[in-house]
């Protein structure tokens, strides 16, 4: 399995997926809102919703492939 801590995927819908590495939940949508916010003149903080799931707490993990895994299931 990949060591990898504090990633999170995100979701907005209709505009944007992607991962964030961050120290908790909190932490991963404010840096996707500052992120987005200073570059995308699509996003409005008041209306578009950050989704967001810890790539570790996610069962996507391939067993006879512990370098890949499937993002799709968590956003």
């Amino acid at each position: 399995m990949l060591n990898i801590t504090n990633l999170y995927a995100y979701r907005i819908e209709e505009l944007a997926v992607g991962i964030v590495k961050a120290e908790s939940y909190e932490d991963a949508r404010e840096k996707v809102k500052a992120a987005y916010l200073k570059h995308n003149d699509c996003f409005d903080s008041e209306r578009d919703f950050i989704e967001l799931n810890e790539i570790a707490e996610n069962d996507s993990w391939f067993s006879d492939n512990p370098d890949v895994v499937e993002v799709d299931e968590l956003i």
